[in-house]
C-alpha cells in the first residue's frame, strides 16, 4: 500500500511539474518568439543598409566617372579624326555625351535631387556649349580651330564646372 501512495503522489508531483512547465512554455514562448523577431529584423536591416551603402557608393563613383569623361577635353581626345568635319565631329561627341548619360541615368536613384541636378545640368551646359562654339566661327574653319574654342572658353571659366561638380560629389558622398 505504501507503494502505491508513493507513486500517486510521485505522480500528482510529476505531473504537477509537467503542467507547470507547459503553462510556463506559453507564458513564456512568445516572448522569446518576439526577441527572435526582433534579432532576424535588425541583422536583415543591417544587410539592406549594407547593400544600399554599396549602391550609393557605386552611383556616386560612377557619376564622378561621367563628369569626367564628359568634360570637353576627355571627350574631344576620344573621339579626335583629323578626316572628320567640324559638324561630323560635334555630332560625335554630342552623341557621346548622351550615351554616356543614358547610360548611368539610372544612378539618380542612388544620390540626392541636388546630385543628380548638378549632373545633369552640366551635361545640358556641356551640349550648349559644343553647340555655340562653332556659331562665331567661319565656315571655313577647321576642326583644330573648333577644339580650341571650346577648350579656352572652358579655360577662361572662373571655376571649372566639372571640377567644381567632383567636388560636390565627393563632399556629399562624405556627409
Amino acid at each position: 500500500m505504501e507503494y502505491i501512495d508513493f507513486f500517486k503522489q510521485l505522480f500528482v508531483l510529476v505531473f504537477g511539474v509537467f503542467v507547470a512547465l507547459v503553462l510556463a512554455f506559453y507564458i513564456i514562448w512568445p516572448k522569446i518568439e518576439n526577441y527572435l523577431l526582433k534579432v532576424n529584423n535588425l541583422n536583415q536591416h543591417k544587410a539592406l543598409t549594407k547593400d544600399y551603402l554599396q549602391l550609393k557608393f557605386a552611383a556616386y563613383e560612377r557619376l564622378l566617372l561621367l563628369v569626367h569623361r564628359i568634360s570637353p577635353a576627355q571627350v574631344m581626345i576620344r573621339h579626335h579624326d583629323p578626316q572628320l568635319t567640324v559638324e561630323q565631329f560635334r555630332q560625335a561627341i554630342q552623341a557621346d555625351i548622351e550615351n554616356e548619360y543614358q547610360h548611368n541615368f539610372t544612378q539618380q536613384l542612388y544620390v540626392s535631387d541636388a546630385a543628380w541636378t548638378i549632373v545633369k545640368d552640366l551635361k545640358e551646359r556641356t551640349i550648349s556649349l559644343l553647340r555655340n562654339a562653332r556659331k562665331g566661327q567661319p565656315e571655313n574653319a577647321g576642326l583644330d580651330d573648333y577644339i580650341a574654342v571650346v577648350l579656352r572658353h572652358v579655360n577662361e571659366l572662373e571655376v571649372n564646372p566639372y571640377d567644381a561638380a567632383q567636388i560636390m560629389l565627393k563632399k556629399e558622398l562624405a556627409q
